[in-house]
């Protein structure tokens, strides 16, 4: 491109030395854009290239809505938008959160970078607080909702009422849902379409999201089976040369006393060694035990 001519009407002090000469502020190439559109521009901005899925709307409360009482108060609505184009690493979803009682809308981006699903950013709209459109005019709320955006500003009582709690769980239970792989999704503009009949990008956010949505495994992972053989059958190999048995199995796989004595509760539990009984000193084979390479299926002394 070539370089900008600028005249002495484009400076704030065109008489100064060149280098310390100051652009009006009003001045195209400085021109604060923050002040060019409005928060609902931006909300629009979200249906763009996004998979909408809306989890809460105003009248849920209220199925036949001709029979919706005079007084009736709506609801809050909650609606996630997968970006087709992810937002940085683990990046799972937007959404916007309203409420009749709320003077903002809630915006927010939700993330998983390792620790689960979670809050990445977010934003409190004012949608109609008013901005400056290309012709220099100011463009604010309509006269019947002033009063309303000037009397409600955001204090902590406001911020106590969002229910970033509720909100994270309900979106994780809706993008972990593989449900759309059978019963396909509507794309704005586009066919219902279902698993691979998407497109590319539309799949692939889908599928991201349903990874990053699941939700975080709770305490010790269950033991397989291959494991309970093992701890088995080293249970019956070490059980005959009598005291410090927790030890050697602990030195054998590595692991804490607490630990071993855990998987030898779920051995016999789980059918591959014998409950302990009366006048035996350890538990014999249990009936899931096979026997091993070394033949060590013999229960102990």
């Amino acid at each position: 491109m070539p370089k900008p001519e600028f005249s002495a009407d484009d400076y704030i002090n065109p008489e100064a030395p060149y280098g310390e000469r100051r652009l009006k502020p009003d001045h195209p190439r400085v021109r604060d854009h923050s002040y060019d559109c409005s928060r609902r521009t931006q909300e629009l901005d979200l249906w763009k290239a996004s998979l909408v899925s809306t989890m809460m709307e105003p009248w849920d409360a209220y199925p036949d809505l001709e029979n919706v009482p005079e007084d009736a108060v709506p609801g809050p609505s909650l609606t996630l938008f997968v970006k087709e184009r992810g937002r940085g690493p683990g990046y799972v979803a937007d959404f916007l959160y309203k409420a009749s009682d709320l003077p903002v809308t809630v915006h927010g981006i939700l993330a998983n970078q390792g620790s689960g699903l979670g809050l990445i950013e977010l934003e409190l709209w004012r949608p109609d607080w008013g901005y400056w459109d290309d012709f220099g005019d100011f463009v604010g709320p309509s006269e019947d909702d002033a009063a309303v955006t000037v009397s409600a500003p955001i204090t902590s009582d406001v911020l106590r009422r969002i229910p970033l709690g509720q909100i994270i769980a309900r979106a994780q239970a809706e993008l972990a849902d593989q449900s759309w792989r059978e019963d396909g999704v509507t794309i704005l503009v586009r066919p219902r379409a279902a698993g691979s009949e998407l497109a590319p990008t539309s799949l692939q956010a889908l599928e991201n999201a349903n990874a990053l949505a699941q939700p975080a495994q709770r305490g010790r992972p269950p033991l397989d089976g291959e494991l309970l053989h093992a701890v088995a059958h080293a249970y019956l190999r070490e059980a005959i040369n009598g005291p410090g048995l927790h030890r050697r199995l602990a030195d054998l796989f590595t692991r804490p006393e607490p630990t071993i004595k855990d998987w030898i509760k779920a051995a016999r539990d789980r059918g591959y060694l014998s409950p302990a009984v009366p006048g035996r000193r350890a538990a014999g084979p249990g009936p899931l035990l096979t026997p091993s390479e070394d033949g060590s299926r013999t229960p102990p002394a």
